[in-house]
């Protein structure tokens, strides 16, 4: 939670995160029940002008191979972080952020918007986790 403090901090302003998510994250059960739906309650709650979240409906997009985080630095350079089987790996070459590029873009440009995202997670949460 500390952590998360940075996405709601005054001063510098917080960074923009943008995060897309897919269907079945909202329906794999993570613990009790309670606990998932806390968590999903959470995720709706945080959203704001500078916290984007999308879900992606189920077989709209291929898929990755694990998650991946892109992050622009203060001085507009460009990081990625990938999640693999073993190990998270770290990233600056070119053509990897050329390609994790182009994949974030073709899975948020086929996920939901932002409100029928956020309605989702609000009725999932209640419908499958109440």
């Amino acid at each position: 939670m500390a952590r998360q403090e940075i996405l709601t901090r005054d001063d510098p302003a917080p960074p923009l995160l943008v995060c897309v998510l897919d269907e079945g994250v909202l329906r794999r059960e993570m613990g009790a029940p309670e606990v998932m739906r806390d968590q999903l309650r959470h995720l709706a709650e945080v959203a704001s002008e500078r916290i984007s979240v999308h879900v992606i409906p189920s077989g709209r997009h291929r898929g990755v191979a694990g998650s991946f985080v892109l992050a622009t630095l203060a001085d507009r350079s460009e990081v990625a972080y990938v999640e693999t089987a073993a190990r998270g790996i770290t990233t600056g070459e070119p053509q990897d952020l050329t390609t994790l590029t182009e994949r974030f873009e073709s899975i948020r440009s086929r996920a939901l918007p932002v409100d029928q995202s956020l309605e989702l997670i609000t009725r999932t949460a209640k419908e499958r986790w109440s």
